[in-house]
């Protein structure tokens, strides 16, 4: 059995694509918390009965029944693997088949019993933002955090020696009106008036903000020169705000309202996991509305139109939503689709072959030739006028 840490590489899909029958795959949320692992190894062990009970009933040879039965108390019995968990696992199993996913992101507690591997929420893990910064930031103190793609949110050593707080970056003594030692401007006596009541507060909190995001902004380029990864902000007003105005950049910035003192580092985990989940929800409509407001001729949205342009090639982007599936076949080097049956509702071709899903068959196929994937949720699009379900691609240029 392989258990795998890190996001899927397209060795991976590789490895899964294809014929596995009896293919078994599983999807369950889980916590990194102790506490929480009985569940998610009850939910596994529950997935893992309802889909060998399917295969045993779809006449599968008792030695296959047996090798499924065989893998499944392998990966229950595994102890690393139950206590180094995260936000979710993907298990898929056939037989003398074991690959294990343990992922950052929350994915649908799902199970699938086929032909082929269901890869869609698979897919979903590396096609999207999982890695973000995060500062937590109020009066009292303030910390920066790094979330990855595969480690929990932890705390980033930064070099700000006088900028502890609000008092120190405004260099006052607690609970002093004015910063010590000031003979003119804001601290001045003939300025001290400025500096009390809730205008005077927002004097003061402005100032820090400033102090604290330049340190901020130095460090994250250091790290992170493009400014790709976005940085999420806890904080309450109006610190929240003052903070965000001075940090404006290149860097994508998001807000979470609310006090920070108290969160710990799975809290704050939890939060940026949940806020990211959010970000590329919006950063897919987003993408979607540009595309069908600009990109006229550059759309297709039928299923075997694509497989012709993606096995050219010519698929930019393909999006999909991982909720549907459309069952068939995809030969890889022609393009050519076949439906299962009922439209592609059923399981297999009208002659009785077997059929997996399409959709991640097709992302698969685009990867392969250079182009880009994104998952959806249909539910998270409904009322975007721009997209129509199950799949759309954005092709590199325009069909003539």
């Amino acid at each position: 059995m392989a258990v795998h840490y890190e996001l899927p590489t397209t060795a991976d899909f590789a490895a899964l694509a294809g014929e596995h029958y009896p293919a078994i795959s599983i999807y369950t949320s889980t916590s990194p918390v102790v506490a929480e692992r009985e569940r998610a190894e009850v939910a596994v062990k529950s997935a893992f009965d309802e889909a060998i009970e399917r295969v045993r009933a779809d006449g599968a040879p008792t030695a296959e029944v047996d090798a499924l039965r065989r893998s499944r108390d392998s990966i229950l019995r595994d102890q690393p693997l139950w206590g180094n968990l995260s936000r979710s696992i993907a298990i898929f199993v056939a037989p003398g088949f074991e690959e294990v996913f343990v992922l950052p992101n929350r994915l649908d507690d799902a199970v699938h019993v086929g032909a082929h591997f269901t890869l869609g929420q698979l897919l979903r893990a590396p096609s999207q933002d999982q890695e973000a910064y995060a500062i937590t930031i109020s009066a009292h103190e303030w910390c920066v955090w790094h979330a990855t793609p595969t480690d929990r949110a932890t705390r980033l050593e930064i070099e700000a020696e006088g900028l502890e707080n609000l008092d120190a970056a405004t260099n006052r003594e607690p609970g002093e009106r004015a910063p010590r030692g000031a003979g003119s401007g804001v601290g001045a006596q003939n300025g001290a008036s400025r500096l009390e009541g809730d205008e005077g507060r927002k004097t003061l909190l402005d100032l820090y903000a400033k102090r604290v995001s330049d340190v901020v902004k130095h460090d994250l380029y250091e790290r992170d020169p493009e400014e790709r990864i976005p940085l999420f902000v806890f904080a309450t007003e109006p610190l929240l705000s003052l903070f965000i105005d001075r940090s404006r950049n290149g860097r994508r910035i998001v807000p979470v309202p609310g006090g920070s003192d108290r969160l710990n580092a799975a809290e704050i985990d939890e939060a940026v996991r949940h806020q990211l989940a959010k970000l590329n929800v919006h950063e897919a409509v987003s993408q979607l509305q540009t595309l069908a407001d600009g990109s006229a001729g550059r759309v297709e949205r039928d299923l075997s139109a694509i497989a012709h342009e993606a096995v050219e090639g010519a698929v930019e982007t393909f999006w999909f939503d991982f909720t549907t599936s459309v069952n068939g076949t995809l030969d890889r080097e022609s393009g050519a689709i076949e439906f299962a049956s009922g439209h592609g509702a059923g399981d297999a071709l009208t002659d009785g072959r077997r059929a997996g899903d399409l959709l991640p068959q097709l992302a698969l196929l685009v990867i392969a030739r250079g182009g880009r994937v994104v998952t959806v949720r249909g539910d998270d699009l409904e009322g975007t006028a721009a997209w129509s379900g199950p799949a759309m691609a954005e092709l590199r240029f325009a069909l003539t």
